[in-house]
Parts: structure tokens; sequence; C-alpha cells
């Protein structure tokens, strides 16, 4: 079994290198590669490739491994990239993809609200639609930390009348009902 692994890393330390290739065509065949035999560790590369602006076939594959990955590892790593100042730019793909892919960020929720403030107003849009569309309860720590979160950026920003802020407070709204649930 320690000889399969050790075969599976070195085949993905062998795709992690041709992520450094100029060629458009071999980076797509090497991201859909990586859509196979990748893990969790694969998602740090392929951000830094994305944020280097790639060309749009590139582009795309990158951002459906992200929407369709079913790693369960691969929520931690996601939300570490939130807040990841090297990915800033990337904020909007990173939360398209935790409500694309189905998996279970829900102990990420502060991480995800945070992006969401400090974002744009698609990004606020984008955490409302994550935190709408999770069945699971969140527990009270995910909720009291998202809406200490919430309660600190609303109340800094209280002159502010913008869409934007009209989410966040229906975010406010929603993840309260949930508290009130518990």
């Amino acid at each position: 079994m320690a000889e399969k692994a050790k075969v599976d890393e070195l085949k993905i330390q062998g795709l992690l290198n041709d992520l450094s290739e100029n060629d458009p065509a071999k980076l797509v065949s090497t991201i859909q590669s990586l859509k196979i035999h990748g893990n969790e560790n694969t998602i740090e590369p392929l951000l830094l490739l994305l944020s280097k602006n790639p060309v749009n076939e590139v582009r795309k594959e990158i951002i459906d491994l992200l929407n369709t990955t079913k790693s369960t590892k691969v929520p931690e790593k996601i939300a570490k990239a939130l807040s990841d100042p090297r990915f800033i730019a990337l904020r909007h793909d990173l939360l398209v993809s935790i409500w694309s892919s189905g998996l279970d960020y829900r102990p990420y929720l502060r991480e995800i609200v945070i992006a969401g403030t400090e974002g744009e107003m698609m990004d606020a849009l984008e955490c409302l639609s994550i935190v709408e569309s999770v069945e699971e309860e969140f527990s009270e720590n995910q909720l009291f930390d998202a809406l200490l979160v919430l309660t600190e950026y609303l109340r800094n920003n209280k002159d502010v009348k913008d869409a934007k802020m009209d989410l966040l407070r229906e975010l406010t709204q929603e993840l309260q009902s949930r508290n009130n649930l518990l």
C-alpha cells in the first residue's frame, strides 16, 4: 500500500511540475489529469496558476476542477485561500466553488462571511447564497463567530447604504434565524 501511495505522489508531483508549462493545451491536459489523480495539495498550485490570469481554456479547466471536486479535504484549503492575500482577486471564484461543490463548508462559515464582508457586492451575494443553500444545522459556535463578524462590520459601516450592505443585513437575519432555532 505504501508503494502505491509513493507512486501516486510522484505522479501528482510530475503533474504539478507540468503546471509551469506555457503551452495552454498542455496546461489543460495537465489540469484534466489533476481532476483524476490530484488531491487537496494541488489546490494551492492551481490557484497560483489561476491568479496569473491564464488564457480562457486554462482558467475554465481550473474553475471546473474547483467547482466539481468531491474531496472532503478541499474545503480547508479553499477556506484558507479566501484569506490569503495572493488570492484576493480570486475571492469570487472561490466563493462560487464553495457553493457549486456541494461539500461541507460549515466549519468555515466565519471565513466565508469575512470574504463576503471584505469583498464586493457579488461576493456578499455568493456568501448569502452559500448560507441559504446549507440544509444542515450550523453549530452554535459557527453561528456566533459569523454573527460577530457581521455585527462588527455592520456597526463600522452603518452609514453606508448600498446593495452590498443590504445583502449583509439579509445574511445577518438568515444566520440569526438559524441561531434562534438552536
